[in-house]
């Protein structure tokens, strides 16, 4: 993007290579080994004579910037510098004329950066040019060189079978190869849990390494007791190189590195992938990092130069459209696949046959009125009316607790589940709502199978040295039955668990599928085979508790990522685009200084030893020379500054969200909105009255009498922005002692039921498409609705469900929940191949697109409003369509959108939606 000239007219080449580039080069570079202003003409590359720049430049010569050496003083690398606003690509022709000088005469292929200080970019030894995170180091580019120089092929050389034989994964490992043989830099490997990811990694890192196209490789992901099986199972057991962990210190003194996304993010201040240069790895292995929390803006990916393979056993279906375009993905495939569904078929996996279980009160709720004299004498009890409480069954575990559902649930599973032959329930995980829940779960097991009680243990985070527990299920008999919270989602391997329970929603499809994972291992992978029903696994069974209507196996069954390209945005940037937003008002010279005051307080707080910070310290620097006059920059604020923070900066949770919270009275005192500022005034009272009653607290007893100003009725009247900055200022620090009183759960232990459990089988689709005959492509050619699809026109819910109901009077099977069922392909992308037109943009695509351009706005700007949308659009890219009933029902009614938006709210939305047009 151009900087405005108000920004860049000053900065010029001189400059910038002051400020910018020297400083990059010095991270990695000995002064001795770095020539400046080379005369290109007058050098004599191969005897390694090199004439600089003597201040007089004549016509003809022409003058590399930056040329680097080897310790022997060989030619290297150079650089091509453009000032800070300049394009880098500007000086791609001037740098590669140079660099062709160089190999003319000395035989050697010189890789160049173009560079403007803030962008880098790097053309290879095979002249390919992309992103890189900065400059390499002198052994970095030596070590590239040589590997360039002894290349060997990796076709040819094939695959390891000592490491991967199955088939599937030979097949996978040489298209890998292929691949990287062609010059690709990146690969997205999908292979469902339990098919051998690991090792595959571990083949074309072999592949790789015989055939000299990398060296130093990193294993990456975000949990440790991943990282601890790639480094044990995978390089470990592999490779004959010592293994180093980043985990227990920084090194480089090997070639085969493991560690977490967290080790090398590390904090502001110390972040240890800044003491690596760009090029130090020469492969990064992602093992779902690249979704990480801990580098949600991908700056390890944007650091690092390297081939980068992502590893990640989520369905294509569910993969969002941002982690294809990490990977270079462009035609939304991953580069190799190896689904669950093939698995399955190839007796690789096993799959899991389900019980979708409904209860009464986990399906209509609890109506207190309804219940006995007994039950409305305890809940009286805990201060509630029940004449008037009414409790719906997504509320289970969050707002009651009902230990006769729970009873029920474990008869049920005790009736159904499969069973070793002395009778013991097989190897088993309730995956339940909480650690609370967890708890309850095991009284209510112990009262209703005593003898069971040693063979059911809660396996939480919450337990001191849970793993020694985790340990005992996996290698004993005992425990049979884990009662757990996210210890044993992911991350173990016990193939002879046969029985899932779910009793608790989940709505992310990565979560649910590593879930599903624990009991996808086959027969043959087990060790205890008396721990099987009948000493056999042919599949293994899921009960499937209904919440609040939800069922995850039905869920998911249709489910499809639409998380792709809505970003996010993190409180703390929230708070900085929205003073930012402020300056484009009409604010007065106080109100003004008050505002800018604070945005260069937060510009301040950046972690300038980020090299993505560091880049733009000339703007940053240009911008606080005018902190006043910052109505200038709002675009560059808005687009290179707010990344910058939401990365930098952090601070207490409740502290963040009271400042973002409170700040929205800038607004309303703009817009003499008296009815918004009363409704923070009370918020603001209830938190100060909470603070107050820390008075033992010295922090909270000095500023007691600031506090109990801002609860009079005086602060409130006429209120100021400099009334509000005393908020953020005074009382904002204190709110990290607020302790909101813990919403009680009620325990009401109603009489449950069965209300219905119905079979479900994981189908294996052998790819046949439904067969259609001549009167459905005959009625389509003639309609006008199938014309607009045809041409990309787009249609609006109601022409497409119209035309729903038309072809279902053709043929009753042809319903957009059916064909996505049964075929496991998008309803608009099936018509698209009865129409035989195909588009670039996938239909869910399509319908991000107009949804962010017909919903999202400005005045939707709250995490809880973002997460609401962002399910809401969910379902309409599975249903086609959104009604107001839907806010009503799972998925959406978990996040509570009738507390978020008004009514009205979501009206507008859904009148929004109407006019989304797909194709």
């Amino acid at each position: 993007m151009k900087l405005p000239d108000t920004l860049d007219s000053d900065i010029d080449e001189k400059e910038t290579r002051e400020k910018l580039i020297d400083p990059e080069i010095a991270k990695w570079w000995l002064k001795i080994y770095v020539k400046e202003e080379v005369n290109i003409v007058k050098s004599d590359f191969k005897r390694k004579s090199y004439v600089l720049a003597d201040g007089v430049y004549k016509s003809g010569e022409k003058y590399i910037d930056y040329l680097f050496l080897d310790e022997d003083s060989s030619p290297l690398a150079i650089i091509e510098a453009k000032r800070y606003a300049k394009d880098p690509e500007k000086g791609r022709i001037q740098a590669r004329t140079y660099a062709k000088d160089i190999e003319n005469e000395t035989g050697i292929i010189i890789p160049i950066f173009l560079t403007n200080g803030k962008e880098w970019k790097f053309i290879d030894f095979d002249g390919q040019e992309r992103k890189v995170g900065g400059l390499f180091s002198q052994e970095d580019l030596r070590r590239r060189q040589n590997l360039h120089s002894t290349r060997g092929d990796l076709v040819k050389y094939g695959v390891n079978t000592g490491i991967v034989d199955r088939k599937k994964s030979v097949t996978i490992v040489e298209n890998l190869n292929n691949h990287f043989s062609d010059g690709h830099q990146r690969a997205l490997v999908h292979m469902a849990t339990g098919t051998g990811k690991t090792r595959v990694a571990m083949a074309i890192c072999d592949s790789l390494l015989e055939c000299n196209y990398i060296r130093n490789a990193l294993f990456i992901a975000d949990r440790s007791v991943l990282v601890t099986q790639a480094k044990t199972k995978g390089f470990g057991k592999h490779f004959e190189d010592t293994i180093t962990d980043l985990r227990d210190g920084f090194t480089k003194t090997a070639s085969l590195y493991v560690t977490t996304v967290q080790t090398l993010m590390g904090k502001k201040g110390s972040r240890m992938y800044t003491r690596f240069s760009p090029g130090f790895f020469d492969l990064i292995i992602f093992d779902e990092a690249h979704r990480s929390y801990y580098d949600k803006n991908n700056v390890l990916m944007s650091y690092f130069d390297g081939l980068m393979i992502g590893l990640t056993a989520t369905p294509r279906s569910s993969e969002s459209k941002s982690t294809y375009d990490l990977f270079d993905c462009s035609d939304g495939a991953p580069t190799a696949e190896y689904s669950y569904n093939d698995a399955v078929k190839d007796g690789i996996l096993v799959p899991y046959v389900a019980k979708i279980i409904e209860t009464k009160i986990l399906t209509e709720g609890i109506r207190g009125r309804e219940l006995s004299d007994d039950l409305k004498d305890k809940i009286r009890k805990q201060e509630e009316n029940p004449e008037v409480l009414e409790l719906e069954g997504a509320e289970f575990d969050q707002i009651f607790m009902d230990d006769k559902t729970n009873e029920l649930i474990i008869h049920e599973f005790m009736r159904l589940c499969y069973k070793s032959d002395e009778g013991l329930p097989s190897k088993t995980i309730f995956f339940c709502a909480s650690i609370d829940h967890a708890a309850h779960m095991k009284k209510v097991f112990d009262k209703a199978y005593p003898r069971l009680s040693r063979y059911v243990q809660v396996i939480t985070s919450d337990i001191y040295r849970y793993e020694d527990e985790v340990r005992r299920f996996e290698h004993e008999s005992e425990p049979r039955i884990a009662l757990s919270v996210g210890v044993l989602d992911t991350g173990i391997d016990i193939p002879e668990i046969c029985n899932l329970v779910f009793v608790k929603p989940v709505f992310s499809p990565v979560r649910f599928w590593q879930m599903i994972g624990r009991g996808t291992r086959n027969q043959k992978s087990c060790t205890h085979l008396e721990w099987l029903p009948n000493r056999t696994k042919e599949n293994f069974l899921i009960l499937d508790i209904v919440i609040g209507g939800h069922s995850n196996v039905e869920f998911h069954k249709d489910f499809e990522a639409t998380t792709g390209n809505i970003i996010k945005i993190s409180p703390i940037a929230l708070i900085f685009s929205n003073r930012v937003g402020l300056l484009g008002k009409s604010l007065d010279k106080e109100q003004n200084e008050i505002i800018s005051r604070r945005i260069i307080e937060m510009i301040d707080g950046l972690d300038y030893d980020a090299p993505h910070v560091q880049r733009k310290k000339i703007m940053i620097d240009q911008i606080k020379k005018n902190p006043f006059s910052l109505s200038t920059y709002i675009n560059d604020l808005h687009t290179e500054i707010a990344p910058l923070v939401a990365f930098s900066c952090g601070g207490d949770p409740k502290v963040v969200a009271f400042i973002l919270k409170v700040e929205e009275l800038y607004s309303y005192i703009l817009e003499n909105n008296f009815e918004g500022i009363d409704e923070l005034k009370e918020y603001v009272i209830e938190v100060a009255t909470n603070i107050l009653l820390k008075d033992s607290l010295h922090e909270v007893r000095d500023n007691k009498i600031k506090i109990i100003s801002m609860l009079q009725e005086k602060f409130w009247e006429d209120l100021t922005f400099s009334k509000v900055d005393l908020l953020v200022k005074e009382l904002a620090p204190l709110v990290k002692y607020y302790e909101p009183e813990k919403g009680r759960k009620l325990q009401i232990d109603a009489p449950d039921e069965i209300r219905g459990v119905r079979d479900f089988e994981f189908e294996i689709h052998d790819g046949a498409e439904i067969k259609l005959g001549s009167d459905v492509t005959d009625f389509l050619e003639s309609n006008p609705t199938a014309k607009k699809i045809a041409l990309g026109e787009g249609v609006t819910s109601e022409e497409l469900l119209k035309l729903e109901e038309q072809l279902k009077g053709i043929r009753s099977d042809i319903t957009i929940e059916n064909i996505q069922k049964r075929s496991g392909v998008d309803y608009l992308e099936f018509l698209r191949g009865l129409l035989g037109v195909s588009f670039e943009i996938s239909p869910a695509e399509v319908i991000r697109n107009q949804f962010r351009k017909e919903v999202f706005s400005d005045s939707y700007h709250t995490t809880q409003q973002q997460n609401v949308l962002e399910i809401a659009e969910s379902v309409f890219i599975q249903k086609k369509s959104l009604i107001i009933g839907d806010f009503g029902q799972m998925p959406i009614s978990k996040e509570r959108p009738l507390e978020i938006f008004e009514y009205e709210e979501l009206q507008d939305i859904v009148e929004k939606c109407s006019k989304i047009k797909m194709h």
